[in-house]
């Protein structure tokens, strides 16, 4: 049942902001899970949130514009990660800069 999309794994600075972050999403009923933070993006414990990368047009406007943005983001694909730009994501994914 693998439909080709990851998830995108949220990390923010603090409990405090994860927390708000968690309140707001939940309050919005929006699709995440709240996660342990993967050791392979940070060996401290902490909580992180996650989220289908296909539900990335949801969730990051409503933390972007509720001031919540997380310290970095991930995206997970099976056992691999790599960073994921926060930056211009919108539905259609990160923008880029066209001259």
């Amino acid at each position: 049942m693998n439909d080709g999309q990851g998830d995108i794994i949220l990390v923010f600075a603090s409990n405090t902001r994860i927390l708000e972050a968690e309140e707001l999403l939940e309050e919005g009923g929006l699709p995440f899970v709240l996660v342990p933070v993967p050791k392979e993006v940070n060996p401290n414990c902490g909580l992180a949130i996650s989220l289908k990368e296909g539900d990335r047009g949801l969730v990051l406007p409503a933390l972007r514009e509720a001031g919540l943005m997380p310290q970095s983001a991930y995206l997970r694909r099976g056992d691999l990660f790599a960073g994921f730009p926060l930056e211009g994501s919108g539905p259609e994914g990160p923008e880029t800069e066209e001259g």
